[in-house]
Parts: C-alpha cells; structure tokens; sequence
C-alpha cells in the first residue's frame, strides 16, 4: 500500500518525492502516508548522490491534512503516550534541504507539513489553511508557532482562530512560500531550485541551514512542545467528538475529504 501513496525519482543529485493522491486525492497524512514520506526521505538522506529533495503532491492537492478517521480513534493521553504527531519533526532536523511544491491545497497539517521544509514554492492559486478551529482540535505540529515566526502574531491569529484561507500569492507576501509561479511551473521551478542548491558546497549548505534553524527555531522549543500537549489534550474535549463525528458524517466521500 505504502508504494501507492508516494512516487520517487531522481534528476541528477534532485530527489523527488511526490504523493500521488492514490488511494485518496487529499493525500490525508494518515500513518501510512506519514511512514511512506519518512522512509522516502531517509532514503534520500542516505543516499550520497542526493544533495537536495522535492516534496509535492498532485496538482489540486499538496496534502489535506490529518486523516480524521484515525484522528476520531484517538483519546488524549493515549495520544500524548503515543508520541502522536511527533514522527514528521524529523523533517526538521533532516542534513539535507527539503523544498515543498504546494499546488491547490495544503490544508491543516499539509499546511503544516509544508511549513516543516526549508523553502515553500507555491502556485499562485494555491490554497493554505489552517482549519482545525472549526472541527474542535488546534494544530499541533507548529503550524501556530512557525505562522507567528514568519508572518507575525496578527495573521497566524486571523488564520488560526478564523481558519481562512491563503492563496499561495498572499503566502508569499506574508514571507510563508518564498516564491509563487503559475500553478503549472510549480515543479520546474521547485526542482530548479533544489539544482542550485545542488550547486553549491554540501557542508557550507548543511551548515547555514543549522544557523537559519536555530534563528528562526531555536527559542521554540518549549512552546512546540506545550502545542503539542494541548493538540492531544483537546480530542478528550466532548466539543472535538462532536465535530470530527459531523465533519466525518457530511463529507461526500472518503475520497473528497478536505481535513484538518
């Protein structure tokens, strides 16, 4: 199964790890899909012809987020116990850059998957949203604590606690996507830039990753983790239930579904 939701393929030291929206268009980060991108990335990792990745997904969906089926299973300590939502943090601490090409949506945790990368590339029309609010969850893989970094406190509030949407064009005003093209050159230009990377000294770019890491990151540790908590902590909410039961019970199919 692992072998359908990602593609993989190589142009010269560019890795491309794509999910393909089988079986599921959204590419919901189910475990499946979260163990399938894990072991992609480690492979490229290892791998001493690869000196930078593409992460992307399909053309009208990056990731939509967590797959609420497996999310309604959850109770909160069982959670916190289970260390869930913590596997995607090595992304973070990966030694080779990672790119995301974001075309059409990156909702909830696929926005935060995005924002696990190095640099964001996003179409124009991209669509970026962090809706939990309104499903009774909150983010919990540092969406809200990267918004505030790169954006400021007053647009990570707006997008959190409203849940609109972004369009890639506004992302990269707000400094979240460092560049938009059209939705159809989002990969050229993603790779492109993954070869320039490519380009230059191994060492030096592993190096200035720490030090642009430990700027932007290193005082958020703490905050991360009480994220984390509150994230698990509010599935026990009677609230939550309700919500993830409805959203489950109105959506069309399970292959249409837009989740947190």
């Amino acid at each position: 199964m692992n072998g359908d939701l990602i593609a993989v393929e190589s142009r010269a030291a560019v890795r491309i790890v794509t999910m393909t929206g089988v079986p599921r268009r959204g590419n919901p980060m189910s475990p499946q899909m979260a163990q399938a991108l894990l072991d992609a990335l480690a492979d490229a990792m290892t791998d001493d012809t690869v000196s930078c990745v593409v992460l992307a997904g399909t053309a009208t969906h990056f990731c939509v987020g967590a797959d609420l089926v497996e999310v309604a299973k959850l109770q909160g300590v069982e959670a916190i116990l289970s260390g869930w939502l913590d596997d995607l943090d090595a992304i973070r601490r990966m030694p080779k850059p990672v790119i995301a090409a974001v075309r059409g949506y990156a909702v909830g945790g696929g926005f935060e998957l995005a924002l696990y990368c190095d640099l964001i590339i996003a179409a124009e029309d991209a669509r970026f949203s962090l809706p939990e609010t309104g499903i009774g969850v909150i983010a919990g893989q540092g969406g809200s604590q990267r918004l505030i970094g790169l954006a400021g406190r007053a647009i990570a509030a707006d997008l959190i606690l409203t849940g609109r949407e972004l369009s890639g064009k506004e992302a990269e005003s707000y400094g979240i996507a460092a560049r938009t093209v059209p939705a159809a050159e989002v990969l050229e230009t993603a790779i492109g830039v993954a070869e320039a990377i490519s380009r230059r000294s191994r060492p030096a770019v592993a190096f200035a990753r720490e030090v642009i890491l430990e700027a932007s990151e290193g005082t958020l540790r703490q905050s991360l983790r009480i994220e984390r908590l509150l994230a698990a902590a509010v599935l026990d909410t009677a609230e939550a239930r309700t919500r993830i039961g409805n959203f489950l019970q109105r959506r069309p199919s399970a292959n249409r579904t837009k989740a947190a």
